[in-house]
């Protein structure tokens, strides 16, 4: 059984992911392109050709490609494996970390405006 917070949905978008340090600030010049196996209001699982440890924060910047929006949020990398299709990649569970209301309120315009008949008024298992 899966006890995951919020439904996930299969989608693939743009990420760029730079890492931060242990004040969570973002360690500039750096960054790695990436994209997104799944996505949901609290987390995603994203493909990336660089390994992130457990427990270390990032920052992520995701294209939503339906909805043409960016959204900026940091993560907390929760677990991390190679990918069984390609040895070069790497695949890690990301728990967002939401600071800001709009980060949010943009996931949820996107993941659930025009599907499913609109935005529920609960969105949460």
């Amino acid at each position: 059984m899966d006890n995951r917070k919020d439904k996930r949905f299969l989608e693939r978008n743009t990420v760029f992911i730079k890492s931060t340090s242990e004040g969570h600030e973002p360690v500039y010049g750096i960054g790695i392109n990436a994209h997104t196996h799944d996505l949901s209001l609290s987390g995603a699982r994203i493909c990336t050709p660089q390994y992130f440890p457990v427990g270390s924060v990032v920052r992520i910047v995701i294209e939503l490609e339906r909805t043409h929006q960016s959204i900026k949020v940091d993560g907390e990398i929760k677990w991390t494996r190679k990918s069984e299709e390609n040895d070069d990649i790497f695949v890690s569970g990301v728990e967002f970390l939401h600071s800001i209301s709009q980060t949010l309120l943009s996931l949820i315009k996107h993941l659930y405006a025009e599907r499913n008949g609109g935005i529920p008024s609960v969105v949460s298992h």
